[in-house]
């Protein structure tokens, strides 16, 4: 009986098996880099091109255009003018991303300002989109809403989102935005160590006794991407007991760069 008692506290507890040391990604993932991009003669013919490279990490790679299906190497070709997010992703899982690349055509060329998001909980950011007066007048629509003349989108989370711009010749772009991550400031002291406190320091339990006690700023700095990919996917605690809010509160922390405050 005693085992089995001491068993469920192993296995009830924020995450108390013994970790494998985690790959820190910022540290070992792979390194991308832009090479040569063409733009697309017009807006209706796709014959753009954009060539991406990798280095560092563990190959082999996986090169990912917008939501498109992954491929070996970096050169895309057949593109129609618009904007792209690029993603490689190593061996290991380790992904970078490059956003916002632009392939123009001759008649539609346009470009996009993007405000961060340093709102943790209800987001900020906004994206402008601004098209050179060729074809007018355009039409903006953000996902599955509605084409309007408004070109300005405002109260956007941190994320990537698609945008459709189509001029008087009814020809249509695609443009995959994604708004960054501002400084939230979220606090260590006032937000992130009760959540901690609360959820993980227990007994036999990353207390500082069995295992290293996680309400200590180093250790928790020094496992921040973990904490951060174990909460998101509801596997730390493994009562599942944080809310939703808790968990992006921690997001936000370790995007922050998981500082002392």
């Amino acid at each position: 009986m005693r085992k089995l008692l001491l068993l469920g506290l192993i296995i009830n507890c924020f995450s108390c098996s013994e970790d494998p040391e985690p790959i820190d990604c910022e540290i070992a993932g792979p390194i991308l880099s832009l090479g040569l991009a063409t733009s697309a003669t017009s807006c209706s013919i796709a014959d753009g091109t954009l060539n991406v490279s990798a280095s560092g990490g563990k190959q082999p790679y996986t090169f990912t255009l917008n939501d498109n299906a992954g491929q070996a190497d970096g050169q895309f070709n057949n593109l129609h003018a618009g904007i792209y997010r690029v993603i490689v992703t190593d061996a290991n899982g380790c992904a970078k991303s490059v956003d916002n690349v632009s392939i123009k055509a001759s008649d539609f060329s346009f470009t996009a300002n993007i405000t961060a998001d340093n709102s943790c909980l209800s987001g900020n950011g906004q994206i402008e989109i601004n098209v050179t007066q060729v074809n007018p007048p355009y039409l903006y629509k953000l996902g599955t809403g509605d084409f309007s003349e408004d070109n300005s989108f405002p109260g956007l989370s941190v994320g990537t989102y698609g945008f459709v711009v189509k001029d008087n010749n009814d020809c249509s772009i695609f443009l995959n935005l994604t708004v960054p991550r501002g400084f939230t400031g979220v606090s260590w002291t006032d937000d992130i160590r009760p959540i901690i406190t609360k959820s993980c320091t227990l007994s036999g339990c990353h207390d500082g006794k069995t295992r290293i006690d996680l309400s200590v700023f180093g250790n928790a700095k020094t496992h921040a991407e973990n904490i951060k990919s174990k909460t998101q996917d509801r596997s730390m605690p493994r009562e599942g007991t944080l809310s939703q809010s808790e968990i992006d509160i921690i997001a936000c922390w370790v995007d922050d760069g998981a500082v002392l405050n």
